[in-house]
């Protein structure tokens, strides 16, 4: 930490940046000298880089970097004034002591944590990468190779894309989870949990493959100690979450996903807890495939690219017991399952009614449209549900003729940039 003196007043800046603030990482460290100028908080890490295990390191020589945010320390320094509020909420929700204050500072917490990780900036720069090289091929042909939007784009993301962008949208996005109801679930298994420098998981029961804060049956969970889980679930698909885990092969899921969440390296209270899920075979081929996954879907329609930035949500690997989906999707076989968004939209739904009724092209081989019509059926069973869900005006539940016909007729490639 340095101070400097701008217009006559003192300025702290912090050098050393955490990107997981260190009173989170705390919960997952033995404190010596607790309170005193000798406070030691050390942790246990496992590092995939150097599969490098160790324990006892202090926290705050981990999960940062000199200037992560900013030079000035501007950021920083608003961060830290907000993780004092988070900090408290976050005690609170452990003790089980918290009010509805403490409720919204924790769903601050979440959505910030999201966003600050080194993850989250190289997901970014990935994405913006991606963009980049479709526009110039579209521009030029197929000349952006890899070597050129190395040499040419590189400087230009980098400088362009920073933490302070992707903190700066934050506000905007913590009301797309404001309906989430917010769940505290005790471990009570002979296995604790564990966290990692990116702790905050987002997953999806019935949008499998991908997640995004407004969809249907979003789940955001995050390890608040190595007994206590916080949720952030769309209660309106799951019900009711129990109040304690005594199975440890449910806390393993959890642990799982942190796995393969991580970016550099897992934390823990217990290097036990680490040495027990680290090298596995299984786990590292999801972790690969994960890392791999595209960061934007692109579409083209002849006249333009059509680009979907993808949330760093992760593939619904592990299912997790106590997120049940109703009866009636539950028919619905995992690779048909899909997610929209919780606000009802009358486009949504006209778009599920193309599936169930546009009829597949005679030109199709055999399994394709055995395919069609599998899709047709699960996306009607699909439908039916969400006109509960959406609670969905009975006026636009009618069919005219006119509109049929325009659902038969709809372009076969919305369907098939979806198939590829």
């Amino acid at each position: 930490m340095i101070i400097i003196i701008v217009r006559g007043e003192s300025v702290q800046i912090t050098l050393n940046q955490h990107y997981v603030p260190r009173f989170y990482m705390k919960y997952f460290a033995n404190v010596k000298n607790e309170g005193t100028k000798k406070e030691k908080v050390l942790t246990s890490f496992y590092q995939f880089k150097d599969n490098m295990l160790k324990e006892n390191i202090p926290t705050n020589s981990i999960c940062s970097e000199d200037h992560f945010y900013d030079q000035d320390g501007k950021i920083e320094n608003e961060l830290a004034n907000m993780e004092i509020k988070w900090s408290k909420s976050l005690k609170s929700a452990i003790d089980e002591n918290f009010t509805l204050d403490d409720i919204e500072s924790i769903r601050e917490f979440v959505i910030y944590q999201i966003s600050r990780t080194k993850a989250m900036l190289s997901h970014n720069h990935e994405m913006a990468a991606t963009m980049m090289k479709s526009i110039l091929n579209l521009q030029f042909g197929d000349v952006a190779d890899e070597d050129f939007v190395k040499e040419h784009l590189d400087n230009k993301i980098q400088n362009e894309i920073t933490p302070e962008i992707g903190l700066s949208i934050v506000q905007e996005l913590i009301p797309t989870i404001h309906d989430l109801e917010m769940k505290i679930i005790t471990n009570e298994s002979n296995r604790e949990f564990i966290t990692s420098d990116v702790p905050v998981i987002i997953i999806n029961p019935l949008g499998i493959d991908s997640a995004g804060l407004g969809s249907i049956g979003e789940v955001i969970f995050l390890p608040m100690s190595p007994r206590k889980m916080i949720f952030f679930y769309d209660a309106k698909l799951f019900g009711k979450l129990p109040d304690r885990i005594c199975d440890e092969s449910i806390i393993e899921i959890f642990n799982k996903y942190q796995y393969v969440s991580a970016d550099e390296r897992l934390l823990a209270k217990k290097i036990e807890d680490i040495n027990h899920i680290i090298n596995n075979e299984e786990l590292n081929s999801k972790r690969e495939q994960f890392q791999k996954t595209q960061k934007t879907n692109i579409m083209s329609y002849g006249v333009g690219i059509l680009f979907a930035a993808k949330s760093r949500s992760i593939p619904y690997y592990y299912t997790v017991p106590i997120l049940r989906l109703p009866k009636a999707l539950r028919k619905i076989p995992a690779d048909f399952r899909e997610t929209f968004s919780r606000e009802y939209s009358y486009n949504t739904r006209r778009a599920i009614l193309c599936r169930v009724y546009r009829d597949p092209d005679p030109t199709f081989e055999k399994d394709l449209k055995e395919y069609w019509k599998e899709q047709q059926r699960y996306s009607k069973i699909l439908l039916n549900y969400l006109d509960g869900y959406w609670n969905t005006p009975k006026e636009d539940r009618i069919i005219t003729p006119g509109l049929m016909k325009k659902l038969k007729t709809v372009p076969i490639n919305i369907f098939m940039d979806k198939q590829k």
